[in-house]
């Protein structure tokens, strides 16, 4: 059916916008200078990947709401 395949498809690139949002925020994060006990402060560039997490997550549901009964 054309419209399965329209949501695989979906759920593919929401998939791995999700996963390289991820990716690149966990490398971020993990590039920061950290010691037990310190606060770190965000710069505009972890926000923004920090936006792009939760962008991703949204588009994500998005399709998954597109059909509920396969995530049942």
């Amino acid at each position: 059916m054309i419209g399965d395949d329209r949501f695989a498809g979906d759920m593919v690139v929401a998939r791995r916008s999700l996963d390289r949002a991820c990716h690149d925020l966990d490398a971020a994060v993990g590039a920061l200078p950290y010691s037990s006990g310190d606060d770190v402060m965000a710069n505009p560039r972890l926000v923004a990947l920090l936006l792009r997490v939760v962008v991703a997550r949204r588009y994500l549901a998005g399709v998954q709401a597109q059909d509920p009964s396969r995530w049942a």
